[in-house]
């Protein structure tokens, strides 16, 4: 799914390694900082550099379904929550490689029918969306980061 996706930038991404981790050690009240859970996964392991993303269980009080935080140490990194299925699954892992790529949210105006009927396949939109869409802009954004020209894009 992730790269049926970023397919359409002629980007494409390897899974190198996928490893069951133990379960999350953390308090539950500690579990709505979205950072803080980012970075007692990354704290797992030595310093790469590859790009770890973090499919986790379903968390009791965590604000968001995902996080990605290009700029975190020790590497860029994201999660994302368990939807219950795989395309909902890669969507999710798509969209926050997208944020890893600098691609910031779609907001949707919701009273421009027009409008509002375009972004909701975007990608990039706030929420649980099934958009899949990518702009030209965001697609030369993707190409242009950071992250992309770091491994040869």
């Amino acid at each position: 799914m992730v790269n049926t996706i970023w397919s359409k930038a002629k980007i494409a991404f390897v899974i190198s390694d996928c490893l069951m981790e133990k379960p999350l050690d953390m308090a539950k009240s500690a579990r709505s900082n979205d950072q803080r859970l980012l970075g007692v996964l990354t704290s797992r392991h030595d310093p790469d550099n590859a790009i770890h993303i973090y499919l986790v269980n379903s968390i009791e009080n965590l604000s968001a379904g995902g996080g990605s935080y290009p700029n975190s140490e020790p590497e860029p990194a994201s999660f994302v929550q368990w939807y219950g299925n795989d395309h909902a699954n890669g969507r999710a892992w798509a969209h926050e490689l997208g944020h890893l790529m600098s691609l910031d949210h779609v907001e949707i105006d919701y009273s421009n029918e027009k409008q509002a009927a375009q972004r909701v396949k975007n990608l990039m939109t706030i929420g649980l969306s099934a958009g899949s869409d990518l702009t030209g802009q965001q697609i030369d954004a993707a190409k242009g980061s950071k992250l992309v020209k770091r491994f040869g894009g």
